[in-house]
């Protein structure tokens, strides 16, 4: 009876044994259960100083035990990169196309200028646009000098939301704000002549038609020479040459993904809004320009405090 009770107390061992490994390769423990690994994959359309600076923003922000993060490109996305436990963050128009052809149902947080048209969405989808509200636009100029009050807008079809958001915004603020349509890069330059002439401000508005690498150039150019300033909507533009600009940084844009994502999996994967627009914003102004002009401008502080009170309703 004892050397039975011996053989069985020795098998003890070696059946625990067995069931350990059962857990490990079959993924059966509760650890295994309660702190699955997250994984973030960012998408990035170009090579761009702005989606790269963004994309290292949002990687350092949520990479951690719990969370791993890569960032690729939209040319590497492949079939071997989706599964359920990843989120995609698609940065900008080329990325999000691709990951939606390779799976209409992965689970995304899209970055991009604007809405992309169209675009679907479960619960486990959701956009982050980084470019400021219309208003914001004018905040701005009313902000640098409330003298200007005439403002010239070149819209396209592009842009027809942006533009009716503008026109709400203008009577709010007693502004004349004129739309000047453009069907084609053709007759910008006539169109843009007849803007510059009869507004005290050309206003840039995100629209690939009238402002891209082909165009802006000339736009300034045109600009300059009837002693008109442009605000733009990016650091770059005013680089480029335009007197002031209201954007959202790739710092402000990559942390505000972060928050995002956070609180996504905190709510159980699932994202609390179907749409989320930028929390902050930077202004830059281009000196040079500005004194070239003869424009007077306020500094930075200044002009962001201006933008904040009019923020706040009465």
């Amino acid at each position: 009876m004892d050397r039975m009770r011996q053989l069985r107390l020795n098998k003890i061992p070696a059946l625990t044994v067995f069931i350990c490994f059962l857990y490990i390769v079959f993924g059966l423990s509760s650890n295994t259960l309660a702190d699955s690994e997250r994984h973030v994959v960012i998408i990035t359309s170009s090579d761009s100083s702005y989606q790269q600076q963004t994309a290292t923003r949002i990687q350092k922000n949520i990479d951690n035990d719990d969370t791993s993060v890569m960032i690729i490109s939209a040319d590497d996305v492949s079939p071997s990169l989706l599964n359920s436990k990843t989120l995609f963050v698609a940065i900008g128009e080329n990325a999000i196309r691709v990951l939606d052809e390779f799976d209409r149902n992965a689970i995304v947080l899209r970055l991009n200028n604007k809405k992309i048209p169209d675009t679907s969405y479960t619960s486990a989808q959701s956009d982050l646009i980084t470019e400021q509200p219309a208003c914001k636009h004018l905040q701005l100029i009313r902000a640098l000098d409330p003298e200007w009050t005439t403002i010239g807008v070149l819209s396209s079809i592009n842009s027809v939301d942006t533009s009716a958001e503008l026109t709400i915004c203008a009577i709010e603020y007693n502004l004349d704000l004129q739309l000047y349509a453009i069907t084609s890069e053709s007759d910008l330059l006539k169109t843009l002549e007849n803007a510059v002439e009869n507004n005290q401000v050309l206003l840039a508005i995100a629209d690939p038609l009238i402002y891209n690498s082909r165009t802006v150039k000339n736009i300034l150019l045109t600009s300059y020479r009837h002693r008109k300033p442009v605000i733009g909507y990016s650091d770059s533009f005013v680089q480029a040459g335009a007197v002031a600009a209201i954007y959202t940084s790739p710092e402000s844009a990559g942390d505000n993904a972060a928050r995002i994502i956070s609180e996504f999996f905190n709510n159980n994967w699932q994202f609390k809004k179907k749409s989320y627009n930028p929390r902050n914003f930077s202004v830059n102004t281009n000196k040079q320009v500005a004194k070239s002009l003869e424009i007077t401008l306020p500094d930075i502080v200044t002009i962001m405090n201006s933008i904040k009170k009019m923020d706040i309703k009465p």
